[in-house]
C-alpha cells in the first residue's frame, strides 16, 4: 500500500521562516555563479542537463527516506501546473541574469509579494484593505523607478524579472491552495521530470539548427562540457534541489502573506553579491526604486 502525503497541514511559523531564508541563501549564492558561467550555454541545455543530474537524487532520497510514499501525484494536474509555472519562472529569470545587474534583477524579481497579495485576493478572496492596496501601489511605484521607462524605449530584458515574478506568485499559490498535502519532494520530482520534458525536447530541436544561427534566450548549438563544467553543475543541481524542496515546504508550512515576507531576504542577499563580486554600483533612482520595492513588502505583509 502506498500513500502519496507526508506532511501535516497545520502552521509552523518559525519553520517555515527558517527554511524560507536559509532557501533564499542558497539560491542567491546559485543564482550569482549562474550569471558568471551560463552566459554561453543555452538554457536548454542548461536546464535539462540540472534536471538530469537532480531527478536520481529526488528518486534515491524518496526510496530512502519516503518507502511508503508514492511516487505519483495526488493531484497531477495542479501539481504539473504549478512545475510549469515555476520552470517558467526561472527560464525568464535566468535569461536576465547576464543581460541585467544581479541587483535589478533581483529587485524587480521581488515584487513577488506584491503579485502574491494580487493574486490571493482574487484566488482565494484572502483580504486586502486600504493598507495592502497602498503597499502594492508603492510597491509598483518602485518598479517604474528601477525600469526607468522612457517613451520608446524600454528594455524587454528588464521585463523579464517581471514576468518571472507573476509566473512565481502564481506558482506558490497553487503550492498553498491545490497542492499542500503533496510530498515536497515529489512536487520536486515532477519539477524536474518537467525540466527534462522541455529542456530535452528544446536541446532536439536546437541540434537541427543551423550551427551559424544566432542562438536565442533559449534555444541554441549545444555546448561541449569539460570536467569544471560538469563540476558546476552537479553543485547547481544541489542548489536546484534544495530551492525545490524548500520553497514548497516553506509555503506548505506556514501562511503565505508571512512566508513571503522571508522570501523578501533573497534581495538583500543578491545587493551583498552583486556589490561585492561584481561591482555593482546603483544610482539614486534604483536605490530610492528598490526601498519602495521593501517598504511595499513590509506593508503588505504588516496590512
Amino acid at each position: 500500500m502506498t500513500i502519496g502525503q507526508a506532511i501535516p497541514k497545520v502552521d509552523r511559523v518559525g519553520f517555515a521562516v527558517a527554511v524560507m531564508v536559509f532557501t533564499c541563501l542558497t539560491l542567491s549564492i546559485a543564482d550569482a555563479i549562474i550569471k558568471v558561467t551560463i552566459s554561453n550555454m543555452p538554457l536548454s541545455q542548461f536546464v535539462l542537463l540540472r534536471a538530469c543530474v537532480t531527478l536520481p537524487l529526488l528518486v534515491a532520497v524518496l526510496r530512502w527516506r519516503f518507502p511508503q510514499v508514492s511516487l505519483r501525484p495526488v493531484h497531477p494536474g495542479w501539481t504539473t501546473l504549478r512545475s510549469a509555472l515555476l520552470l517558467a519562472s526561472l527560464l525568464f529569470y535566468y535569461a536576465s541574469l547576464p543581460r541585467l545587474d544581479l541587483s535589478m534583477a533581483a529587485a524587480v524579481y521581488y515584487t513577488i509579494p506584491l503579485f502574491i497579495t494580487l493574486f490571493a485576493a482574487i484566488w482565494i478572496r484572502e483580504p486586502v484593505g486600504p493598507k495592502g492596496w497602498t503597499g502594492v501601489a508603492i510597491g509598483f511605484g518602485g518598479v517604474l523607478l528601477m525600469l526607468k521607462p522612457e517613451a520608446g524605449d524600454l528594455n524587454i530584458h528588464a521585463l523579464m524579472p517581471l514576468a518571472s515574478a507573476i509566473l512565481y506568485a502564481l506558482g506558490m499559490v497553487v503550492t498553498r491552495t491545490k497542492t499542500r498535502s503533496e510530498n515536497p519532494f515529489i512536487l520536486a520530482l515532477v519539477f524536474n521530470l518537467i525540466a527534462i520534458v522541455l529542456g530535452g525536447g528544446a536541446s532536439l530541436a536546437g541540434f537541427a539548427e543551423d550551427e551559424a544561427a544566432t542562438p536565442g534566450l533559449f534555444m541554441g548549438a549545444w555546448l561541449p562540457m569539460d570536467a569544471g563544467q560538469w563540476a558546476l553543475i552537479l553543485l547547481l543541481s544541489g542548489t536546484m534541489l534544495i530551492g525545490s524542496v524548500g520553497t514548497a515546504i516553506a509555503y506548505q508550512s506556514g501562511p503565505p502573506s508571512i512566508v513571503s515576507t522571508w522570501d523578501f531576504s533573497y534581495l538583500a542577499f543578491a545587493v551583498l553579491w552583486g556589490v561585492v563580486l561584481f561591482s555593482e554600483r546603483l544610482d539614486l533612482a534604483s536605490m530610492l526604486g528598490m526601498a519602495l520595492i521593501a517598504l511595499a513588502g513590509i506593508i503588505v505583509i504588516r496590512r
